[in-house]
């Protein structure tokens, strides 16, 4: 469990992804956050920011991957998006095309994942921003040449293996 600085710390920064944003696009954000926290009690919320295509994605996830989230918020410059986990199968469960019904669908979203809020247990808050900015960094930076094996550690392997049996 998170203590309470860290989570503090979290919101903190959570808050400041948010002030990059139209103050519409915010406030719709954090409502529909509020709204998908009640719904998911217990489910970790998994931060990412997509500065190239100007995005701040929060996944909730039963586990720490956002990759297994049953459903993800989105906001970009314009408009808020909601993802949720298998699409295509979700319509059996909306077969009137009511898109206002998100309600069934989050609730098919959580019976296609075979997982189940949990009210008593709390999820975190878990940015990977930074370590998004790490790998970024990380690619952007040239490639080391690959340093040749030292001749005399092959010979000696070579050495070291067993004489094979004449046929």
């Amino acid at each position: 469990m998170p203590d309470k600085q860290s989570t503090a710390d979290a919101e903190l920064e959570l808050a400041s992804f948010f002030a990059k944003y139209p103050a519409a696009i915010a406030k719709l954000g954090k409502a529909l956050r509020k709204k998908l926290q009640a719904r998911l009690p217990g489910f970790n919320e998994i931060v990412y920011v997509y500065e190239s295509q100007g995005s701040l994605v929060i996944s909730y996830s039963a586990s720490e991957n956002g990759y297994e989230a049953v459903c993800t918020l989105a906001l970009y410059e314009a408009e808020v998006k909601l993802f949720l986990a298998h699409g295509p199968q979700l319509a059996a469960f909306d077969a009137k095309k009511l898109r206002a019904e998100i309600e069934t669908l989050i609730a098919a979203a959580l019976k296609l994942s075979n997982v189940q809020p949990n009210p008593k247990a709390q999820g975190s808050l878990i940015l990977k921003a930074d370590s998004q900015k790490k790998r970024a960094a990380a690619a952007k930076q040239p490639k080391t040449q690959a340093v040749a094996p030292d001749p005399k550690r092959i010979v000696a392997k070579k050495r070291a293996r067993a004489p094979q049996a004449k046929r």
